[in-house]
């Protein structure tokens, strides 16, 4: 089984939603994409204006990582919570 990719869209400050449809605030609405299709939408992405060239608008994030990371930071900060990681 493959892992699963999340978009993450800093001009949106959100995660791509599912079948390439809107932005998702929370983790769990995200849309879930194979490693091939996370590029080939990070790479349709890329801005090609000189003012923003080589500025990384998309993100693919490895689902795993992003579960770790939620983790990590949870033990760190008990009492906070980052909505986008939900």
């Amino acid at each position: 089984m493959s892992d699963q990719y999340l978009i993450w869209s800093h001009e949106h400050g959100a995660w791509w939603g599912p079948a390439r449809q809107g932005y998702q605030v929370r983790l769990s609405e995200a849309g879930r994409y194979s490693h091939e299709e996370a590029l080939r939408i990070c790479a349709e992405a890329i801005p090609g204006d000189a003012a923003r060239a080589g500025a990384l608008q998309e993100l693919p994030v490895r689902e795993a990582d992003v579960l770790a990371m939620r983790v990590r930071y949870r033990t760190r900060f008990p009492n906070l919570s980052i909505e986008a990681w939900e």
